[in-house]
């Protein structure tokens, strides 16, 4: 009976060895930029807010992705940089009819280990879409792009290098969002400012 005891002890912490829990970090600083005066509405789903991702293959580590607060705080910290009024809102019904309303929506993600490669990197890819709407109206944008980030092996846990790739992909979709987004045709006319309009506000 002790025998049984010790095997059973013995697979649960070879299984916990060779699962992996990465729980995100929420550390994005806001981008220094000229503001746009426009106020915008960001809807934060739940879907968004809630995402895990997990990998369970056959052979090899399982991993669980946690991302938490991360998102919220990514979308926060970079559109408080891009416009001078900012709200948050985490239901469909509190969106006002006429605001001006940006959907951050994650459609995919990715991620490579060293073992997996037979690189020296973690690796991760993140693809995201922003939509751009009036109110709850169909959307005048739906801009998507993918961020990437990766985290060398040497020097940290398994779970410290992934959380740091994707900690630096993230960072990624931030600056996508900041050099390219008002690139986008339907957002560069929107958020148009006319000259008169920027020389009175100076």
């Amino acid at each position: 009976m002790l025998k049984l005891r010790w095997i059973a002890l013995f697979l649960s912490l070879l299984l916990g060895a060779c699962s992996q829990h990465v729980v995100l970090s929420d550390d994005f600083p806001e981008p220094i930029i000229s503001q746009l005066p426009q106020p915008v509405v960001v809807y934060i789903s739940p879907e968004l807010r809630r995402y895990v991702h997990r990998h369970e293959p056959e052979q090899g580590a399982d991993w669980t992705i946690v991302f938490g607060s991360s998102q919220e705080k990514l979308f926060k910290s970079v559109f408080a940089g891009m416009f001078e009024e900012v709200s948050l809102v985490f239901e469909e019904k509190a969106i006002p009819d006429d605001a001006l309303v940006l959907t951050p929506v994650m459609r995919d993600f990715q991620f490579s280990t060293p073992g997996m490669s037979k690189s020296d990197y973690y690796e991760v890819w993140i693809k995201y879409s922003l939509k751009l709407a009036r109110g709850g109206g169909e959307p005048m944008l739906n801009w998507a792009f993918t961020a990437y980030g990766r985290e060398e092996k040497s020097g940290r846990s398994a779970a410290g290098a992934m959380r740091e790739a994707s900690r630096r992909a993230m960072r990624d979709a931030a600056a996508a969002i900041v050099l390219n987004f008002m690139k986008q045709p339907a957002a560069k006319k929107l958020f148009s400012v006319a000259p008169a309009a920027k020389a009175e506000r100076t």
